[in-house]
């Protein structure tokens, strides 16, 4: 649940901050709905690895902003939100990517 709340709030912040062009409201939406995922996260995960996923969405959202002008709005959104859940999915289930 942590990782869809993830791409969830990335999403929808970008949405309503894009849709009602009023960045403060999409900032909003998305605090809030990763502030819940946060406290999910924290009582599957504990609280190191819920750092640790934070520091992977805030730096999700900081590489956005330069890789959107390279790839598009739309294109960064989907990629850094997508990246991000599946990150915060194998970091709150303890998961490790495979090795060929």
């Amino acid at each position: 649940m942590p990782a869809f709340l993830t791409f969830l709030a990335l999403t929808l912040g970008f949405a309503v901050a894009d849709l009602t062009n009023v960045r403060w409201l999409g900032g909003l939406f998305l605090i809030g709905i990763g502030a819940y995922a946060v406290f999910l996260m924290n009582r599957v995960a504990g609280a190191p690895r819920t750092s640790i996923g934070v520091v992977v969405v805030v730096g999700g959202f900081i590489v956005s902003r330069a890789l959107g002008s390279v790839l598009g709005s739309d294109r960064t959104l989907i990629l850094v939100a997508s990246v991000c859940a599946l990150l915060i999915f194998m970091i709150a289930s303890g998961r490790k990517l495979a090795r060929s």
